[in-house]
């Protein structure tokens, strides 16, 4: 039988662990409610027609889940009506990002049909992006983007659909009423009193609240959600890091030779710095030796 853990020991609990809201929204059986909730609010927000039910297509699944490294979306399911709505949860990315959005959209499109079907047979598919950085310096929290000419803005069509909702940006009370509670738990300092406030409001948060118990009495699911925050907060540093060191170098070498150098002459003092804070957050030193490189002695002695 699988250990539980004590809710009690967890100080923070990080909402966009994609490890969690696949858990979330792809366990099928307990979790369509949810996630047509969360769909509809996007929808809502965006004066657009909401859906009456969905089909999980990526069904969340314990043992194919541990040690996933890179899937295309973190969450994928299918309308009544047929449109595919994806789902991607990004906690770091940069300029670029868009041309990322846009080729997931067109993989999953290029997809709706076999060999020999017709163009009418295809669906809309429906890109959902929360990022928990700043696209751009604009002060949007919910972008929509569609297909429309430039001059009279008549709608080519409406099989494009990419939601980008900026967390950083994010206010209160400044959304649709439901997506701004969504935001709010998914920006939440403490998801426990977050949570236990909007229920109050939004009765299908009981849900969300009973799939967050049992995933935090989960050893084996919050096992998984550690090594997911170690590998961010490792890759955070390592990029912090390398920031740093190739413009104090830069200045003297050029950037390109400086972020090199940077990396070489710096890596010891950020598997230091991230052994030190993973320390301080409690996570198991095997695992922090196993992302650090450093040995277990070492990081004993810090």
């Amino acid at each position: 039988m699988e250990k539980k853990l004590n809710t009690k020991q967890i100080k923070y609990f990080n909402p966009l662990n994609d490890y969690f809201i696949r858990y979330l929204f792809t366990d099928k059986g307990s979790s369509e409610t949810i996630l047509l909730d969360f769909i509809n609010s996007i929808m809502i927000n965006a004066n657009m027609k909401t859906f009456h039910s969905v089909e999980i297509l990526t069904p969340f699944n314990l043992k194919k889940n541990r040690n996933l490294k890179e899937t295309i979306v973190d969450v994928k399911c299918i309308t009544q009506n047929g449109s595919v709505v994806i789902i991607e949860i990004q906690l770091q990315g940069n300029s670029r990002f868009p041309e990322r959005i846009l080729y997931y959209w067109a993989a999953n499109y290029s997809k709706l049909l076999k060999h020999g079907e017709r163009y009418d047979e295809l669906t809309p598919v429906i890109s959902i992006n929360l990022l928990n950085f700043n696209l751009d310096k604009t002060k949007n929290i919910h972008s929509c983007y569609m297909l429309y000419e430039m001059n009279n803005k008549k709608l080519l069509t409406d099989h494009l659909q990419i939601h980008i909702i900026e967390l950083k940006k994010f206010r209160k009370n400044v959304l649709s009423k439901d997506l701004n509670y969504w935001l709010k738990i998914f920006t939440s300092k403490n998801l426990e009193a977050s949570m236990s406030e909007i229920v109050k409001e939004k009765p299908i948060m009981e849900e969300v609240q009973k799939k967050y118990n049992n995933f935090v009495k989960s050893k084996l699911m919050m096992m998984e959600y550690e090594k997911k925050e170690a590998y961010l907060y490792g890759n955070q540093i390592m990029l912090d890091e390398e920031r740093k060191l190739g413009r104090e170098e830069g200045i003297k070498e050029g950037i390109e030779q400086g972020i090199e150098k940077g990396k070489e002459e710096g890596i010891k003092e950020t598997q230091i710095s991230m052994a030190k804070n993973m320390k301080n957050k409690n996570i198991d030193i095997s695992l922090i030796s196993e992302l650090t490189g450093l040995s277990i002695e070492e990081i004993e002695k810090l």
